[in-house]
């Protein structure tokens, strides 16, 4: 059920998604609930936001005890439930959810507009918003001025003002985007966060946890379906034994803890290293000494340590458009379908790396991103140019869920064109690669390749054919806390999986043909690609290797030395 949600929800669900995008997370793609839509705070909180009469004082006695009971680390859902009593509803973003029926990450609503969120099964913070009257705080509450904050908290380590919100610890964002009196100030040292209008406070945060942490803790489940997410899952009081399916459907990682009870011969450690392989004849192409090794390449996606040994040494350079934080669960995982050690199709190429918010549904991000790259290639040598760009996104055309400046992606990608870079990207109109999964007990057969998204992104473009590339099931990289590097098994995959391998395949064939240009590429893609009965095209590597090294030389005109069609 979906409900408007104006004035003070509106700032509330702003708030939330910049915090965790901060921290580089995004509600969809990281810890899995429903992405809020951003909206702008509404003018009328700042009048609401008047200092707390004694009388309000005295009556949220009783709420401040409460809050002060549940003011402890890895305090549960439950707990909440039982100091606060049910929440008048339970929301995320724009929507409201019914108890039996919650996403991962969530709010509990109570009177005064005290809320509480949970991710996770654990409370994440505690909080209260104008127009309140809320809980307090250390003698801190909702209109207190920004003074009386700094005199209790103590002054910041550094005051930006003007400035984007960053959300550093311990720094004071004043003015924020030159707004006059729209403050933040953080102080996870002391588990308490302020929003400010005015020099007011108009919203105050207790922490007990961060999404991250509450993500990334194991929790147990008492039931699994296919293709459900059991990262961070203990299951070993289950018994799948009788399920021999289920198993390889799952979504689950290096934490996740197995029931003894599984079917017979199923060994998740060995799924997840099987899925490491590319399939398709990708590492006999490795072992011919075809790895990309010399070949640079580019990925827009969110961000990443640098430090993963899929990928360590191999970031020719990393850039920022917008994310300010470390790492992700997508931007690790592109990267090693690409040149990843074990996972990757191209695995000694080099990639220029631009980490950019997508969860902001704000297209000029991936533009300016684009843009940067043009840039970097215009400083290369001609035997260095950047060739491909991995773009596991939409930021524009029919089914795109980015929302502002789409209209910018086009000419950026024509730009880039322009320069000699092939752009990969998930857009209806303009993208041509569609999913598939190969046969995880044959995966290098292709035509055993069965197809997923294409049915989809033909839907929305009738008669555009798309070249299908594996997505399913496959492992990659997962760092959510810089050092701690691990792997992820999907058994489910989508175009985000299968733009990166196509990118990888495209690097070998430069490798093998640095002579050849974007359009000579790309046709022999579809040129070598498989024929299955039903029509569909499936990319097939080692055939695609074979012709570009047949396609006769380029002539000093830059004239083909034969045409291709497709």
């Amino acid at each position: 059920m979906t409900s408007a949600r104006p004035g003070l929800r509106g700032f509330h669900s702003a708030w939330v998604l910049l915090y965790l995008a901060a921290r580089g997370l995004t509600p969809q793609a990281v810890i899995g609930a429903a992405e809020p839509t951003p909206k702008a705070p509404p003018a009328q909180m700042v009048s609401a936001a008047a200092p707390a009469t004694s009388q309000a004082n005295s009556a949220g006695g009783d709420i401040d005890a409460k809050i002060v009971q549940l003011s402890k680390k890895n305090t549960t859902v439950e707990e909440a439930l039982r100091v606060l009593g049910e929440p008048e509803e339970y929301t995320w973003g724009n929507e409201t959810f019914k108890k039996s029926n919650l996403p991962k990450t969530y709010i509990l609503r109570y009177p005064r507009h005290v809320s509480v969120m949970v991710s996770g099964g654990y409370v994440v913070e505690l909080r209260c918003e104008a127009p309140g009257p809320g809980f307090a705080c250390r003698g801190l509450h909702l209109g207190s001025s920004l003074n009386e904050v700094l005199k209790v908290v103590g002054q910041p380590s550094e005051t930006l003002v003007g400035k984007s919100l960053g959300f550093s610890a311990g720094v004071l964002y004043k003015d924020i985007d030159g707004r006059k009196g729209h403050c933040y100030y953080g102080r996870p040292d002391q588990d308490v966060r302020f929003f400010f209008r005015k020099n007011k406070v108009v919203a105050l945060y207790v922490t007990l946890d961060d999404a991250k942490s509450a993500f990334m803790r194991v929790k147990p489940i008492t039931a699994v379906i296919k293709y459900q997410d059991v990262r961070f899952k203990d299951m070993s009081k289950l018994d799948l034994s009788a399920k021999p399916e289920l198993p390889a459907t799952l979504w689950f990682n290096q934490k996740t803890a197995w029931p003894t009870l599984l079917p017979a011969g199923v060994d998740p450690a060995k799924l997840l290293a099987d899925a490491m392989n590319p399939g398709l004849g990708i590492r006999r192409l490795h072992q011919d000494g075809l790895t990309g090794k010399g070949v640079n390449v580019a990925i827009i996606d969110q961000p990443l340590c640098q430090d993963h040994p899929e990928f360590t040494g191999k970031i020719a350079a990393y850039h920022d458009v917008g994310c300010q934080s470390d790492t992700s669960m997508h931007g690790p995982a592109v990267a090693s379908l690409l040149v990843g050690s074990k996972c990757g199709t191209a695995p000694d190429a080099r990639v220029y790396h631009v980490a950019a918010p997508s969860w902001t549904a704000d297209t000029a991000f991936q533009a300016e991103a684009l843009d940067w790259i043009v840039e970097q290639n215009a400083k290369l040598p001609p035997e260095g140019k950047i060739r491909v760009v991995s773009v596991s996104g939409a930021p524009s055309g029919p089914g795109s869920p980015f929302k502002k400046n789409t209209e910018l992606w086009d000419p950026a990608c024509q730009r880039a064109e322009e320069a000699g870079i092939l752009v990969l990207d998930c857009t209806a109109h303009r993208g041509f690669i569609g999913s598939c999964g190969y046969d995880a007990a044959d995966p290098e057969n292709v035509s055993k390749c069965q197809g997923g998204f294409l049915s989809v992104l033909e839907g929305l473009v009738k008669g555009k054919r798309r070249l299908l590339v594996p997505c399913e099931p496959r492992t990659t990289a997962e760092e959510y806390v810089k050092g701690e590097c691990g792997y992820q098994y999907c058994g489910q995959g989508g175009l985000s999986w299968s733009i990166p391998y196509c990118a990888g395949v495209l690097a070998l064939g430069w490798q093998a043909r640095p002579d050849l240009g974007a359009t000579e590429m790309r046709e022999l893609l579809f040129s070598s690609a498989y024929h299955r009965a039903d029509g569909a095209l499936i990319i097939n590597p080692p055939e695609f290797i074979r012709m570009v090294k047949a396609l006769p030389a380029m002539t000093k005109k830059g004239e083909k030395g034969a045409v291709l069609r497709f």
